[in-house]
């Protein structure tokens, strides 16, 4: 009695082994198999991946963007974005990362407007996913300073040590 328990388990490890190593995935439908030659369909249906093409007419294609900026930016913040702006600094994000509009809002409104802000999500307003992908960008926000890249938002203290800004630093 004990042999033939240990070759049921046996038996049932083997062939639990086999449909787990037999797992395949095509895209939409998991299908686990004993062989190449014979598949069994599981009820195991993915949702489809996102359309990388634009709606079909008449639906108007939709940019997307972030929240609004609430926060009004000192006279110190806009001297920081312009500065940025001198030496060709770059932001990197995206329309929903939550970060970048934390770091939009250190800035404020007035002084957003003089960054040069790259969106890398294809579906965002003015994207430029392009620029990202070239840029080598792994995630929102990135700031290349002077050459360099700089991963995670950033205090309006270390943007102006980063980029050697010499002007007042009493950022509201």
């Amino acid at each position: 009695m004990r042999l033939s328990k240990f070759n049921l388990c046996a038996i049932g490890i083997i062939l639990t082994s086999g449909i787990c190593i037999g797992a395949k995935a095509n895209g939409k439908i998991v299908q686990f198999s004993l062989s190449d030659k014979s598949t069994q369909n599981l009820a195991q249906t993915l949702p489809p991946p996102p359309s990388a093409s634009p709606p079909t007419f008449p639906s108007p294609v939709m940019e997307k963007e972030g929240p609004a900026l609430t926060t009004e930016s000192g006279p110190d913040q806009i001297a920081l974005a312009a500065h940025l702006q001198t030496i060709k600094a770059k932001m990197y994000g995206a329309y929903w990362c939550p970060h970048c509009h934390t770091q939009q809002e250190l800035f404020g409104k007035q002084a957003f407007t003089a960054l040069t802000y790259i969106e890398c999500d294809p579906r965002g307003k003015d994207a430029q996913p392009d620029l990202c992908k070239a840029a080598n960008i792994k995630a929102y926000p990135s700031w290349e300073i002077r050459g360099k890249y700089y991963m995670g938002a950033q205090s309006l203290e270390k943007l102006a040590i980063l980029s050697g800004y010499k002007g007042s630093r009493n950022f509201q």
